[in-house]
């Protein structure tokens, strides 16, 4: 029997559960400790618009991530081993359109609670006002683009190219980021590549781990000839999201490319962005622990095809992640 942890398929519900009520308490905890006041734009809009938006935010981002981590595991793959393991690339294809509806779904449902936020008609707002919303504000032509990027990712994941559909994903989780706070840096030059970086190596990390971890952890010589593959794009990925992390802290809490020090750690400990961004810290470190025991110590395991409790680790790492991208969800909005 190929199995490298024991009735792994029966707990895959219940894991899945877990790690979506840990993603969306930490948006709601992260929601109400920051308290966000709106903007005078969005004065009209009722709360529950206020606060669906970073919850559609959150599936948007959870469903263009698990998407784009699909199209990773067929490439990890690789052509030969799409043909030996058809099961497992089967299923990646079917998550990965499956991902991309939710993702064209909760994108078009942002477009909506944003354009309903700034509309004098707020829920009531007419399809002229949906419409007009590209066409009068940046982040509403980058949701256009992002739908028009997941329509490209699921239709070439369909279509069984994945080299493109990694494409079309990488660009939709980028569209809205850039157009955010990074453009609006008085260093754009530098947070605008930096937050694109950031995106991109955080879905291909948690986008991989999750697919691996659903399809191949119970698949002793797929897992050794996807683990390998993954580990090199994790390393460099986590190297990535460190990096641009540092980059991009200082002009999200001061606007400042370099602040001075007492200002960067005032702004850390007594505002709300500073707390979700050590909140971001502390998720980091966490898995740069978990990541690193499975580089070191699981994948030798894995490269000669012995059990290992890849999936235990990696049911840690993902929890950390939704959390911790649900706090990044909060942060992308004005605080």
């Amino acid at each position: 029997m190929d199995l490298a942890i024991p009735n792994v398929k029966a707990r895959r519900p219940a894991v899945v559960a877990a790690i979506t009520i840990a993603g969306v308490t930490a948006l709601v905890c992260a929601i109400i400790v920051t308290r966000p006041a709106p903007e005078p734009a969005m004065a009209t809009a009722g709360p529950g618009i206020l606060y669906m938006t970073p919850l559609a935010r959150l599936v948007t981002n959870g469903a263009a991530i698990l998407a784009a981590g699909a199209v990773l595991l067929l490439l990890l793959l690789g052509a030969q081993g799409r043909d030996r393991y058809d099961v497992i690339a089967a299923r990646a294809r079917v998550i990965g359109v499956a991902a991309g509806i939710a993702w064209i779904t909760a994108t078009t449902t942002t477009w909506w609670l944003q354009a309903a936020a700034i509309s004098q008609s707020g829920s009531m707002m007419p399809f002229a006002g949906l419409a007009s919303y590209p066409l009068d504000v940046s982040s509403g032509a980058a949701l256009v683009l992002t739908v028009l990027a997941a329509i490209g990712c699921t239709t070439t994941i369909a279509a069984r190219r994945p080299a493109l559909g990694l494409g079309c994903a990488l660009v939709g989780l980028v569209a809205v980021p850039v157009t955010g706070h990074a453009s609006q840096s008085h260093a754009a030059w530098l947070t605008t590549p930096a937050i694109t970086a950031h995106m991109c190596a955080v879905s291909l990390w948690v986008g991989g781990l999750a697919l691996v971890t659903l399809l191949v952890a119970n698949n002793r010589s797929a897992l050794a000839l996807v683990l390998p593959r993954f580990s090199t794009v994790a390393g460099g990925a986590i190297a990535t999201v460190a990096v641009t992390g540092v980059l991009l802290a200082g002009p999200r809490l001061t606007g400042d490319l370099t602040p001075h020090p007492s200002v960067l750690i005032h702004a850390l400990l007594e505002t709300p962005a500073g707390w979700l961004v050590l909140g971001k810290l502390v998720g980091l470190i966490i898995l740069a622990a978990t990541g690193g025991a499975i580089r070191q110590i699981l994948l030798p395991a894995v490269q000669r095809q012995e059990t290992v409790a890849l999936a235990t680790l990696a049911t840690v790492e993902l929890t950390v992640m939704a959390v911790t991208i649900a706090l990044a969800t909060v942060l992308a909005r004005p605080l």
